[in-house]
């Protein structure tokens, strides 16, 4: 365990044993830490599940068990030897504490993920014997997902235009050999027809597409499985020529809905790559006299394989891919916002933002766009790199002829493989954030100036050194699993922009993004705020993205991150709350900051106390409300009032009488002039809801 927070958490509990636990299913747990001599049995948590919340249990009278839950279905488990009441001030800083220990759980748990898929598909990608491969599919599929599951492959069967079960793994019994399902017909048909993938975690879910099967087979169904025994299943279709061909179903066995997008994701990799090892099966049945054409297809994926399962990069694969296909190719990383070459003509008419249109407008899975030129026999085609409908990437070619079967071939090969890398790229990047994260977070909670100025000297920041914090946060709600890697596009676009040097931490958080920049002397006060704030307007205008952010004062000392990180949290609370997208600094509030913390709803009321009574009736006329905003915006002048509204200063002063009347107010009581003028400001610079 990190030795700061093992004396954090000495400090906490104090001195006594205690034991360190986790689980991704809340069953089986496995010891990480082990302070002192005793020994204890796993955890048991039988409650309602899964925990929102962090659970305190009084095992024995001298044991207290904590559970802290996070995302993935992960929890950590903390046993105290000890009589010891935990305060929610306490569990707050365990899960925080204890954070390290998910990390290291998520990443292992990728690791595994990505290692199991490349196994498993050496393994699918051997076989020719299309029954033999079916089965082996299926077997393969289960040995991704770390959890105990059921499944079924379903592969369509034209002459009956239905789809039929062509391989089982686990308890699920022969009545499911009866069934037929129709395309659109239960979970299988709807697959099958949406040809998307879709997880499934509630019963709500599950209705929606089971609802419309025959009767016939929901018994068959019902006969085969007891269902009341799952909790999640994630149904996933299988891609041949780019139409469906086969349906993977999985059944996360028990009563917790395991399953989550990841794992969606991961399977939809999988079964992007089965796709090929099926065509190829196909092939060698169907069409013995194209044996060279697949000789030639195995050569092509082996090669393209053997690049990724040596981590060469994404790079090396695109150069093999160009060398199989003998025509120059142009790849762009969404990840990393980079374009490989850097120049190239046939980017001409390309940017990142047009290719995202692109690829939105495509009827999928028709992904291969061929553009005609000018003249006939030039052709420009363009291939997402995508995963679970998220396109991380496309593979430009231009050519003189049409584009061949085999370099088609290639290129559908080449842009899965790169899917894989690029998602372990951004699976990286993810626990790249999170170690920055806990860096950032001891660097701005850290009490200790010398061990303070021994960590910011990691990343050049000094006594003296000038810093401004800032935070970003997406002000659209988009789909989960796009945070990220926008999160990961901004930063490396911000790299490339700034100055070298001026920002060492970046990451980010769900929707949140964190970031900490330099001022150097060789930089003018305000100007780097300045570019900062240019260079994220531009990537949401790239983008399509808006972007709510808050910049800090420019700060420095051994407070100067958190205090920094406070100023631009509030910042940003205020641009949320005027619902004004952009980019603030906290010196540019102004007395702002008395409302940043006030809701929407409070400050629209405020006013409305105010400004409804002054409104005139149905037909009537009367300008009390623009008579008493232009008063106050003259600073209670009389006379430009009245010349600002092209009025006679005594029917001015009408108005104003009328306006105490109604209000009972007066604007001689300085406390009821100070209201008034409290609300005509809030009226000028926040936004109605």
């Amino acid at each position: 365990m990190n030795g700061i927070l093992h004396e954090i958490l000495r400090e906490r509990l104090g001195k006594c044993d205690y034991e360190v636990w986790i689980s991704s299913n809340w069953e089986d747990w496995v010891l990480n830490e082990a302070i002192g001599k005793k020994e204890s049995i796993p955890p048991c948590f039988d409650e309602s599940l899964p925990l929102q919340h962090p659970k305190v249990e009084q095992e024995l009278d001298d044991v207290v068990l904590v559970f802290l839950p996070y995302s993935n279905n992960i929890c950590v488990a903390i046993r105290v030897f000890k009589n010891w009441h935990c305060s929610a001030e306490d569990l707050v800083t365990l899960s925080s504490l204890l954070y390290p220990y998910y990390t290291e759980a998520v990443a292992s748990k990728h690791e595994r993920a990505l290692n199991e898929i490349m196994n498993s598909i050496r393994d699918v990608t051997q076989l020719l014997d299309l029954n033999e491969l079916l089965g082996r599919i299926l077997v393969s599929a289960l040995s991704v997902i770390p959890y105990e599951c059921i499944g079924v492959l379903w592969r369509y069967d034209p002459a009956i235009d239905a789809l039929k079960v062509k391989a089982r793994a686990g308890e699920m019994g022969e009545d499911m050999l009866k069934m037929k399902l129709k395309p659109g017909e239960g979970i299988i048909g709807n697959t099958f027809k949406r040809g998307t993938p879709k997880l499934y975690n509630s019963f709500s879910t599950v209705e929606d597409d089971f609802g419309n099967m025959t009767p016939d087979n929901k018994y068959h169904l019902n006969s085969a499985y007891d269902f009341q025994n799952i909790g999640s299943i994630i149904s996933v279709p299988i891609k041949v020529g780019g139409e469906p061909d086969c349906v993977l179903i999985v059944y996360q066995k028990g009563k917790v809905p395991i399953f989550t997008e990841s794992d969606v994701r991961l399977l939809q990799s999988f079964a992007d790559q089965v796709s090929i090892a099926i065509t190829n099966a196909q092939l060698y049945e169907d069409l013995s006299k194209r044996n060279e054409t697949l000789i030639k297809r195995d050569e092509i994926h082996s090669s393209l394989m053997r690049l990724s399962l040596q981590n060469k990069g994404a790079v090396s694969i695109v150069n093999e891919l160009t060398r199989i296909i003998g025509v120059p190719i142009v790849f762009i990383d969404f990840i990393d916002n980079e374009w490989i070459p850097k120049r190239s003509s046939v980017l001409n008419d390309w940017d990142m933002e047009k290719l995202r249109n692109l690829y939105e407008s495509l009827q999928h899975p028709d992904y291969l766009t061929c553009i005609k030129g000018e003249e006939s026999q030039v052709f420009q085609y363009l291939y997402p790199i995508a995963s679970a409908n998220q396109c991380l990437g496309y593979l430009i070619m231009q050519m003189n002829s049409p584009l061949e079967p085999l370099q088609l071939i290639a290129l559908e090969q080449g842009s899965s493989i790169l899917a894989l890398e690029l998602m372990r790229k951004q699976s990286l990047a993810e626990f790249y954030f999170k170690k920055t994260q806990q860096f950032f977070n001891e660097l701005r909670l850290s009490q200790d100036s010398e061990d303070y100025w021994q960590k910011s000297g990691e990343i050049g920041i000094g006594p003296s050194t000038s810093i401004v914090v800032g935070l970003l946060e997406f002000a659209d709600r988009l789909n989960p699993s796009t945070y990220s890697p926008l999160s990961v596009q901004l930063i490396a676009y911000l790299r490339e922009k700034m100055p070298s040097g001026t920002l060492p931490v970046a990451f980010g958080d769900e929707r949140r993004i964190t970031l900490l920049l330099i001022v150097t002397d060789a930089v003018k006060p305000g100007k780097l705020e300045q570019q900062f704030s240019s260079l994220v307007k531009d990537w949401e205008s790239r983008n399509q993205v808006k972007l709510f952010g808050g910049l800090s004062s420019i700060r420095s000392g051994v407070d100067a991150i958190n205090t920094g990180f406070q100023e631009a949290d509030k910042a940003l609370a205020y641009q949320k709350t005027r619902g004004e997208r952009g980019t603030i600094r906290y010196t540019d509030i102004g007395v702002n900051r008395l409302f940043i913390r006030q809701s929407a709803e409070d400050l629209n009321t405020f006013m409305a106390e105010i400004f409804e009574p002054l409104r005139p009736a149905k037909g009537q006329t009367g300008g009390l409300e623009e008579t008493l905003m232009t008063y106050m915006a003259s600073g209670g002048s009389a006379a430009q009032t009245a010349a600002t509204l092209h009025i006679h200063i005594n029917t001015l002063y009408q108005r104003i009488r009328k306006i105490e009347e109604i209000l009972g107010m007066s604007l001689s009581n300085q406390e009821h002039l100070l209201h008034l003028q409290l609300a005509c400001y809030l009226r000028q610079t926040y936004r109605s809801s």
